[in-house]
């Protein structure tokens, strides 16, 4: 299943890019998509929900402990941070889609009301 990020295949080999994501990518200005930064956050979350398990396995007197507690608070504050790139960049391509698709009104050259 494609999620609209993607090239495709038009069928005869030939691949085709949807322009409105070129237009995306050029906005974006090389920063990554949402749906990377959704990679990152899930990667991130699993490493943040590992060292919950560590650090509620471990004994809170035994040493160490304290720098388990700075590594949750760090992959904490680092997951939330991705969750909010990915939010706004989210935002971003839907707001360039919708700017895109957008209905303008069509002129014909040389029909202004003016030209009588």
């Amino acid at each position: 299943m494609r999620n609209g990020n993607e090239a495709g295949d038009s069928g005869d080999g030939e691949t085709f890019v949807d322009p409105r994501d070129e237009v995306i990518e050029e906005f974006l200005a090389g920063a990554p998509r949402a749906d990377k930064w959704r990679e990152y956050h899930d990667v991130l979350l699993a490493r943040y929900r590992d060292a919950v398990s560590a650090r509620d396995a471990a004994d809170p007197d035994a040493p160490g402990f304290s720098e388990l507690e700075k590594r949750v608070r760090e992959l904490r504050e680092q997951v939330r941070v991705l969750a909010e790139e990915e939010a706004v960049t989210r935002f971003v391509e839907d707001s360039v889609r919708a700017s895109l698709t957008r209905p303008r009104p069509f002129v014909v050259p040389g029909d202004d009301e003016d030209d009588f």
